[in-house]
């Protein structure tokens, strides 16, 4: 049987950076555990929208595709919180 985090390797991969990278107007799915992300990430209808994980719990999300994902996600079941902000 596959582990949380070996699923998450196979379906949504590291980003890992060369460098340092700055995101701007970036949209991020975080969730409270790997399980979870593995899960979202297993299905196809949610997975389009994910480009890459950026930690075991947070997923960069395909950019102007915000709304759709929050859409898939609320048609699977589950209950989407959006945030919107800026870093500083």
């Amino acid at each position: 049987m596959k582990t949380a985090r070996s699923r998450l390797d196979e379906l949504l991969p590291l980003l890992q950076p060369q460098g340092r990278e700055l995101h701007i107007n970036a949209a991020i799915l975080e969730v409270a555990d790997m399980a979870l992300l593995a899960e979202l990430a297993a299905d196809a209808k949610i997975r389009r929208f994910l480009l890459a994980r950026i930690s075991d719990t947070a997923a960069l999300v395909d950019p102007g595709c915000a709304e759709a994902l929050e859409a898939a996600l609320l048609t699977a079941g589950h209950t989407p919180k959006r945030l919107q902000g800026e870093w500083q």
